[in-house]
């Protein structure tokens, strides 16, 4: 591992464990042994390591996904795929150890501190729900029920994330358990 990752990978813990506010220099340095001449060679600022552990650890899975390469699909095939993919991340965190609720705090506060991740993160929930909704619109859905309806399965995805990082919840297991929802 390279000096530059391992200041990615410290700083992603800490900012994940305690925030851009209560994630020193010094913290960082001590996770990873470096130097502050090490980490000036490789970062301006703590705010330059921040910005690029968020550009690095957020919204590349979304990115990654090819969004347009799914437009030729059907709309059932669309939700397939976007549901494979919400349960892969369901999956890294687990795999990863990441607590959700820490994951979604640094999350939100990210948007609202760096603007032009905020607003990649809007064009890529953007481009999902067109996508989705050109679909419906091609299999016969009016235009205003299509957008309705690609938001509405994007928001429940989403729903299903924060509903396991809040109250470890989920709602397709709910939905299969013999016991019925919740319990």
């Amino acid at each position: 591992m390279t000096a530059r990752d391992a200041l990615l990978d410290a700083g992603f813990r800490l900012f994940l464990a305690r925030g851009f506010d209560g994630a020193g220099l010094s913290d960082i340095l001590a996770a990873t042994g470096l130097s502050k001449g090490a980490f000036y060679h490789h970062f301006e600022s703590k705010q330059a390591l921040y910005e690029e552990v968020i550009a690095r650890f957020f919204p590349s899975p979304f990115e990654r996904f090819d969004w347009q390469a799914h437009a030729a699909l059907t709309a059932a095939a669309q939700k397939a795929a976007i549901t494979a993919f919400y349960d892969e991340i369901l999956a890294m965190g687990a795999k990863e150890a990441v607590d959700l609720n820490r994951y979604f705090a640094l999350f939100f506060d990210s948007l609202s501190r760096l603007p032009d991740f905020r607003e990649r993160t809007a064009k890529i929930y953007r481009q999902a729900a067109s996508i989705l909704a050109e679909t419906l619109v091609r299999e016969g859905a009016g235009s205003e029920a299509a957008a309705r309806e690609a938001l509405a399965f994007l928001a429940e995805r989403e729903g299903r994330l924060v509903l396991r990082a809040v109250a470890e919840l989920d709602p397709e297991a709910a939905r299969e358990s013999e016991n019925g929802p919740l319990r």
